[in-house]
């Protein structure tokens, strides 16, 4: 497997608040052609500080990719001493499947994303899944709707050095040893500041991938930039008028032009949501049909973050 490694920044200007602030903007830096994309900076986003170093924001947006869209983020210093992203299972509660707020409530958390693909027969994680050293419940080799690029990982290690990992056979090792947190998602989106050259031109099987990878969906993803700021995303969809959703090719641009210098795709369709404490569910979940808060899928696993 290749692993793809981001580098920590030891300096504590990078604790700071105010210079946490500017890396963050700094990570709306335009990567792609204009012409791909809008200046995201310059949406009208509405943002909270949920905690030292992490900060959430959403936007809706009128016309990204030729259709409406609904955007929320979250930016976290993957090296601030108040906070950290870990990752969360129904397994570690004694269930098999939880809605992401339930998973982030158990956890403690501040905030919360869904994780990864889970198979819907044994419930487990769709590859690799470990937290706090321990190796959980994950189904060795995916579905062929997810095998087109290869599949794609999340790790930290000991040190707290994040790592993104692609699985070059046909199924997963037992365990992904240099890593205390592993988390397998779907396909790699952007590697060292590229996009994958597979997403970039499409290059689908109709008769397998298009359904998931071609077509406009609600997506969650996570990246981190090139200034060390974890981005946790989600893109609503199947709102027709209000959240379109986006293909793999355009959320892989959207992940590079936030600046990602390695990003990944996580579980999206009706699984997509994004939870926050105090507020509940702040984006909207498609499974109940209606542009609300409601209708949250029950899910295997979340991205978390927690406060030390």
């Amino acid at each position: 497997a290749r692993t793809f490694v981001c580098p920590v920044m030891h300096s504590t200007l990078l604790r700071r608040l105010a210079v946490f602030w500017v890396l963050f903007l700094t990570a709306f830096r335009s990567v792609a052609p204009a012409s791909q994309l809008p200046d995201l900076s310059r949406l009208e986003w509405q943002e909270e500080q949920l905690a030292p170093g992490a900060l959430f924001r959403q936007a809706q947006v009128k016309d990204l990719f030729g259709a409406p869209q609904f955007i929320c983020l979250l930016a976290v210093e993957t090296q601030h001493p108040r906070t950290r992203i870990r990752f969360a299972a129904a397994h570690q509660f004694g269930m098999r499947e939880m809605t992401t707020p339930e998973l982030a409530e158990k956890a403690g958390a501040l905030a919360a994303i869904n994780g990864g693909f889970f198979d819907v027969t044994t419930n487990a994680n769709c590859g690799i899944l470990k937290i706090d050293g321990k190796v959980f419940p994950f189904t060795k080799r995916e579905s062929e709707e997810l095998l087109f690029v290869g599949s794609s990982a999340v790790g930290l290690d000991k040190r707290g050095r994040w790592h993104f990992m692609v699985r070059q056979k046909e199924t997963w090792d037992e365990d992904w040893k240099d890593m205390r947190h592993a988390l397998a998602g779907g396909h790699p989106l952007v590697l060292n500041g590229k996009i994958v050259s597979q997403i970039d031109r499409e290059a689908f099987d109709p008769r397998r991938e298009q359904r998931h990878a071609g077509g406009r969906n609600p997506r969650t993803a996570i990246g981190v930039t090139t200034n060390q700021v974890a981005l946790l995303i989600t893109i609503d969809g199947r709102h027709a008028g209000e959240a379109e959703g986006v293909t793999l090719r355009q959320l892989a641009q959207l992940m590079q032009t936030l600046g990602c210098d390695n990003a990944i795709n996580l579980d999206g369709g009706g699984s997509t949501t994004m939870w926050l404490r105090g507020r509940g569910i702040v984006n909207h979940p498609c499974d109940n049909g209606q542009f609300d808060h409601a209708g949250a899928r029950r899910v295997r696993t979340a991205v978390v973050l927690v406060e030390k």
